[in-house]
Order: C-alpha cells, then structure tokens, then sequence
C-alpha cells in the first residue's frame, strides 16, 4: 500500500517512505487518505514498530472494512460501527479496539487539514475489549520455577526475564559490557526493523540505532524511564558471572545468542510457551510477559516502595505499575490483615518495613 522509497542521504541515517498519491478535497479515497497519512504523519513521527503496527492494522483492517475506493466525507458514524463487527468476526476485542483508535487519528488529522468536517470515529464508543485473566505465577511458583531453570540449558535467559522484570528485546539485546558484578544497564533493546532500499531502517529522522546482522539493530527503550539499571540478586548473579567466564565470545558483545548469531526476539514467545508447559502444566497460560507481572508482584510482596519498582521495571506512570499487580491472593491479603492485627497488640513486635532497613 505505502511504496517505500529512500529519502536523500540527509535524512540522518534512516529511510523514510514516499507517496505520489495526495488528498483531492472531496473525492479522496479511503485507501488514499490513509496511504498519504502513513506517509506524511505516521512513519517520520512513530517509532518504527509502532508504525508497522499502525500501517498493518490500516492494510488489513480498516480499508477493506470501509471500503478502498470509499470517499472519506462519505464516511458516516454507522461505518465505524460496521468496522467493529467486521473486524470482532474474525479477530479480537483488542484488535478491534486498536483500529478504532487508529481510524480516529487518522481522520482526526483529515479535520484539521479541511478534508472532512468532522471525525466520524469520534462519534462511536470504542468497542469493549474483552476480559482475558492473567495467569501470574504466584512467589511460590516463581520460586520452585527459578529452582528449575537453574539446572535448564537456557536458564540464564529465562532467569533474567523473572529477576529484572525486562521485556524480550531488553533481554536478548543485553551487552557484555553492560553487565557488571552487581548490576545490568539497560539502555539498548534488540528489535528486528524493515529496511528501506538503502538498506536502513524505515524510522524518523532522529531515531537512535545501531546496526548488529541483517534486519537486527540496537534502538533504544521507548521512553526514557526504559533507560535504567537494575541490581543483580542471587541467583541471577552467580549465573550470569559464570556464563560469561565460559560462553564463547561473538562479535556484537552479546550475552544471548544462538549459534554465535542475534536471537530474534519473536522467537522466545513460542519458547517460552513449551516452558511454561512444561513446568505448570498444559492447563496453564503464563505468557511471557506475564514475568513481567510476576517481577512487580514479587517487589510488592517485598515491600519495595512504589517510586523504586516503577524505576526498576521501566514504567513511566504508577498507574502502569499498578495494572501489572495481580489481584490481591488471600494469602497477601492475610499477610495484610496480620500487620494490621500487630498494630493492635502493644505486646507484639512491630515488622520492619523496607524504610526501615533502608
């Protein structure tokens, strides 16, 4: 839909795509309008996955659900509506949910520019995304499953996952020289990346890269609370010291590999999923990222102030942090309701808290 064509060498290293289709006034197309605005407003702004993942839902959700050769001020709030049903028969709440906000940016952008009065989209409730329950290993779980991978031929990889809370990307782009005795400086992910015909990466003009293999670059975390150093704690410690004394060394400096090569960070979705069976059992659904909720949890379960969890796994809001805290268990919740019982009783000793070892 978009053609990709490199722009002039001054664009600081990056490629960017070209369109020769532009809006008309009334008669530009719904395929039109969305190709122009990719072009123009999403791939020079967006980061580079967000933007595929914008120009994916365009390509395969909203045009054929609204029509290519509709005219966009022909575009009426019972057609967004249809794009719901649409794209719910065949797909997710979630992906229904994401296109309704795409569609509503781009013909946001259609209103400022005079192409259409109003934005149709805003005049439909987004669609309810269903209720999918997280599958949180509990401490005890997570306890008997670090037991585990310490034996495990990939248990280093997996360990870190659970005891610094990174994502995929954090974890597979981390750098020998970024790992010290007592602590990981995550400042860099590995991400695959589309290329542009001069063999860079479709980004905007200020996008932070550095090239490894093929499709594989460095880029940095998405914002800056995802620039952080995280402490390194038994067992993961002594783990990752001896990994590095015996691994054989490879030319990108890179903890993880397989074969001497970059390890494509879709790939550990699928094995972490024979993981988890293995270990909870076919009637389980701990994905992956759910070690991220597990991460949270357990610095929860520890006490540790929210301000310090919040800078440790890389969030930018406590609200975030909050929704990757799993629903209160009843045995927190009796751990809670014993605090408040020794409050009562002048006779027991009060439990310290993490001010006060501090």
């Amino acid at each position: 839909m978009v053609q990709l064509r490199a722009f002039e060498d001054a664009r600081r290293g990056t490629d960017l795509p070209q369109t020769n289709v532009y809006p008309n006034g009334s008669g530009t197309t719904v395929e039109t309008w969305f190709e122009y605005w990719l072009t123009e407003c999403v791939y020079p702004q967006l980061r580079p996955k967000t933007a595929e993942g914008y120009r994916s839902i365009v390509k395969n959700r909203i045009v054929p659900a609204l029509g290519a050769s509709t005219p966009i001020s022909s575009v009426r709030a019972s057609d967004i509506r249809r794009m719901h049903h649409l794209i719910r028969e065949s797909c997710s709440s979630t992906t229904a949910l994401n296109a309704h906000a795409v569609a509503a940016r781009a013909f946001e952008v259609a209103v400022r520019e005079d192409e259409i009065e109003r934005n149709p989209v805003r005049l439909v409730d987004p669609p309810r995304r269903n209720y999918t329950p997280l599958d949180v290993p509990s401490t005890t779980e997570v306890r008997e499953l670090l037991r585990m991978l310490q034996s495990h031929p990939d248990g280093l990889r997996w360990t870190t996952f659970i005891l610094t809370g990174a994502r995929r990307g954090e974890v597979l782009g981390l750098e020998t020289d970024r790992v010290s005795e007592s602590h990981i400086d995550i400042s860099w992910q590995l991400q695959r990346l589309k290329r542009g015909p001069s063999g860079r990466p479709i980004a905007p003009p200020d996008f932070q890269y550095r090239h490894l293999y093929g499709g594989y670059y460095f880029t940095r975390p998405k914002t800056k609370a995802g620039w952080r150093v995280v402490p390194l704690i038994q067992p993961l410690s002594s783990m990752m010291r001896a990994h590095l004394a015996e691994m054989e060394p490879n030319k990108w400096g890179l903890v993880f590999t397989r074969k001497a090569r970059p390890i494509d960070p879709d790939s550990q979705t699928k094995a972490w999923r024979e993981i988890s069976r293995a270990h909870f059992g076919p009637g389980r659904h701990v994905r992956l990222h759910d070690l991220r909720h597990a991460t949270v949890d357990l610095l929860y379960a520890a006490d540790v102030p929210e301000d310090v969890i919040i800078e440790l796994v890389g969030h930018t809001t406590r609200a975030m942090t909050r929704s990757y805290k799993s629903p209160a268990k009843l045995d927190r919740l009796s751990t809670a309701m014993s605090r408040v019982e020794g409050l009562l009783d002048d006779s027991a000793e009060q439990p310290r808290t993490f001010e006060d070892g501090r």
